[in-house]
């Protein structure tokens, strides 16, 4: 026993011996050995590669290990891909266990990159450069030459004998471009990547920052990648990956220019402010399953003219897809103020609209609305829910699906106070086409249903149906001139709208069974109006009004002065109700109803401000009518038997006859007529006519709104007076000043007495005496009449 001990114990040491006699050797002589090898080593390498590999210097030292430092490393592209080199560094250091490698094994106990530049190419094919690492220059021609990729036979890499317990790559830079594509290519700078024991045929720890697409360093991951080596094989599109990711300070507008992942950014999404994105990189280079998510409450975000967020309100973002050929988005969770919205089912992108199906939890529009430009300033209220397919179009949006509506008020702007509210229905959305299903809603203090269409919403072409029981207008508008007791019952419109969803086109026509507009009660409203560009029109406007008709054409610009044309006719009005209906003081005076056809313009908010503006023309026609308080016959006949000269026409006896007339208040006018020119509010005529059972009146002159009258006017007595009375009419109503026009009259008496002196007067010969002195005695001849114009010279200028 102890013999064998023995023999064991000095074959052991003379193994010993041998051993430190060739590392003392190894160690000693390294360097020379390397140098006078090098070349050798670099084919070695070369072929072991498939690629050729240049440097400028080796050198090597022994110590625990062997170390190995390189400068101005250069390893070609595979020339089909690249003339470029792959790999170019201005430094690597090696280091290499000492003892294996005496047996022809490198284990690589640390290997460092400093500064290299890597390019990385893919082919049209979707082929990597990478790929063909380990293959020889002539097998990789013959092999594409002789059979498709899928059924290339590959030989077994030498990476599979190279395992490294650290690599770091410190400063580097990748290249990526994609031959296939026209976007730019990837530029990843300031590269620093850690790996820990690595084995091409089994999966190893990664970590890495780099710059992208700036200058900074913003984007960390780290997890585990490969093996590299598939049944012994390189295989860069099978290399399993399982990473995390960080990415900071990335700016929306650096991310465009890339190809593919730009091409899926729908170009009317701005995001100005830096973003921050965390998620997971998960299964092969091939096809990579990615799940990203950031926050963008700090972050501005807009979509075309349609969607703004400022920087402060909350979002965060979700998103899930792979990456092979291209992006596939698979679903986005967005979650914004109470909105969560989960968009799947992803198409399109790139040169196509990219639609989605959209679905959404009940929301509250009040948090919403403000960041939607069409709604901002409305205060948008209530809940709302969403569900269909939309399609991000940068024009217009559309979108196949409903939108339902709870408890929504909206506040029309500062001209709608009192706005709409506890609005419930549900808008459908198909091909297009938008319809507003049965929707009722609060109108101030009005029960309202609305329906509609839209075909198109740039350019606008939409219909509608509105109906409501008594909309208060002070409770729905707050324009000039709008009176609380203002009210339209059961309305009724049926319209259309189309042109830029900006400055719409409207026409509707809409019915009323009564109401209230500006003081005016009416019946029966039936209106065909339009608007577009603050122009408004009713052709025609049919309405029952003070207990007649009224039938108009109207036309007027809304601005700081509106202005309106007006064609009526009038069918009979009841004139006092129309004047007191506008605190027209004439209202007290002027009885009567009207009919005739009149033109009107003017301008102003209100009527103070019409009125002197106003011009117009007209026929009209009052029956039934009378001058209320003022007496211009009575005034006349007064005014003539107060008259030196001619006081002798109006006797005790014709006093008597006409009793009734001369204590009339009123001036009675059975009927009357006249046409007209309108200045502002005058109204000037030259053919007026009126009459009454007891006399007629042609008139000459004007009179005003405020009841001023400046008038010639010719009274005929049906009864007694033969001679047509002249008189001036002048003053404000009712005090106006009658006065005969004495002149006219006597020279009126003088030739009608000399004409036909029998009929001056119907009493008969002993009236007509009675003018002039004693009647005749019976059967004497009438006395010749002096000229009642020689009494009244005293009284002429």
């Amino acid at each position: 026993m102890r013999r064998i001990l023995l023999i064991s114990g000095v074959v052991i040491g003379a193994v010993v011996l041998i051993a430190a006699a060739l590392t003392a050797y190894a160690f000693f002589n390294l360097s020379s050995i390397v140098a006078r090898n090098e070349s050798r080593i670099l084919a070695r390498v070369s072929d072991e590669l498939g690629r050729r590999v240049e440097v400028g210097k080796i050198q090597a030292q022994m110590g625990w290990g062997v170390s190995v430092e390189v400068s101005g490393l250069k390893i070609a592209d595979d020339a089909s891909f690249s003339a470029k080199p792959f790999l170019a560094a201005d430094e690597v250091s090696i280091e290499v266990e000492f003892i294996p490698l005496l047996r022809g094994a490198a284990k690589v106990t640390r290997l460092k990159l400093i500064k290299p530049d890597i390019r990385i190419v893919m082919n049209a094919r979707g082929d990597l450069n990478l790929s063909t690492i380990g293959s020889s220059p002539d097998e990789v021609r013959r092999k594409t030459q002789e059979a498709p990729p899928s059924r290339r036979a590959k030989r077994r890499s030498s990476l599979a004998d190279l395992s490294i317990k650290a690599l770091s790559i410190e400063n580097g830079a990748i290249y990526f471009n994609d031959l296939g594509e026209k976007m730019a290519p990837i530029h990843v700078r300031h590269l620093d990547f850690d790996v820990t024991d690595f084995n091409a045929a089994s999966a190893f720890d990664v970590e890495t920052k780099f710059a992208f697409p700036g200058e900074e360093q913003n984007v960390e991951a780290s997890g585990k990648l490969g093996p590299i080596l598939d049944q012994g094989v390189p295989d860069a599109s099978g290399m399993p990956v399982d990473l995390k990711l960080q990415l900071d300070s990335i700016l929306l507008d650096k991310v465009r220019p890339l190809a593919e992942v730009g091409s899926e950014i729908p170009p009317g999404l701005s995001i100005p402010d830096a973003v921050s994105v965390s998620g997971t990189v998960r299964g092969s280079f091939g096809k990579l399953a990615i799940a990203l998510s950031t926050d963008l409450s700090g972050d501005r975000v807009a979509y075309a003219a349609l969607f703004n967020k400022p920087a402060g309100t909350a979002m965060t973002l979700n998103a899930n897809g792979t990456w092979a050929d291209q992006l596939e988005i698979a679903s986005v969770n967005l979650k914004l103020s109470d909105l969560e919205l989960t968009a799947s089912r992803f198409s399109g992108g790139g040169t196509q609209p990219l639609s989605a199906q959209i679905d959404s939890n009940s929301f509250n529009l009040a948090n919403l609305s403000p960041m939607i430009d069409a709604a901002a300033g409305y205060g948008v209220s209530g809940m709302s829910e969403i569900h269909g397919t939309a399609k991000l179009d940068t024009n217009a949006p559309a979108m196949d699906g409903t939108v339902t509506l709870k408890q929504v008020a909206v506040k029309l702007g500062p001209s709608w106070p009192g706005g709409i509210s506890d609005l419930n229905g549900k808008i459908r959305f198909t091909d297009g086409l938008e319809v507003v299903e049965p929707t009722s809603f609060t109108l101030g203090s009005a029960h309202a249903n609305l329906e509609g269409r839209v075909e198109s919403i740039s350019p606008l072409k939409a219909s509608y149906a509105l109906k409501a029981d008594s909309v208060k207008l002070a409770q729905v508008f707050a324009f000039a001139g709008i009176q609380p007791g203002d009210v339209i019952n059961q309305l009724a419109v049926k319209g259309t709208a189309d042109g830029a969803i900006t400055s719409p086109r409207m026409s509707a026509t809409i019915q009323s069974t009564d109401g209230s507009l500006e003081n005016i009660p009416y019946r029966n409203l039936d209106l065909t109006a339009a608007y577009f560009n603050g122009r408004a029109s009713a052709h025609p406007l049919n309405v029952g009004v003070f207990g007649g008709s009224l039938t108009a054409q109207a036309d007027a610009v809304f601005g700081a002065a509106p202005t309106f044309n007006v064609t009526l006719e009038m069918n009979n009005l009841n004139v006092e109700q129309a004047l007191r209906s506008q605190n027209i003081e004439a209202a007290s005076t002027v009885h009567g109803f009207l009919t005739g056809n009149v033109v009107a313009s003017g301008s102003g908010a209100d009527w103070n401000r019409i009125k002197p503006t106003l011009r117009g023309s007209g026929r009209v026609a009052i029956a039934n009518g009378k001058l209320v308080g003022v007496n211009i016959v009575a005034d006349a006949v007064n005014a003539v038997a107060a008259a030196p000269g001619v006081s002798q026409l109006v006797n005790v006896g014709f006093r008597s006859s006409h009793h009734g007339l001369l204590v009339d208040p009123d001036t009675e006018l059975q009927s009357a007529s006249m046409s007209y020119q309108q200045v502002g509010p005058r109204f000037t005529t030259h053919d007026l006519y009126a009459q009454s059972p007891d006399y007629k009146i042609t008139g000459d002159g004007w009179f005003d709104m405020d009841k001023n009258i400046a008038m010639n006017a010719d009274i005929r007595l049906t009864l007694g007076l033969e001679v047509a009375i002249p008189v001036t009419v002048t003053g404000k109503l009712p005090g106006v000043r009658v006065l005969p026009d004495v002149p006219t009259l006597a020279e009126r008496v003088a030739m009608g007495a000399i004409n036909a002196p029998g009929r001056i007067i119907r009493g008969g010969v002993n009236e007509v005496g009675s003018m002039v002195g004693a009647g005749p005695s019976a059967g004497s001849s009438i006395p010749s009449i002096p000229n009642p114009i020689n009494a009244l010279k005293k009284f002429l200028p």
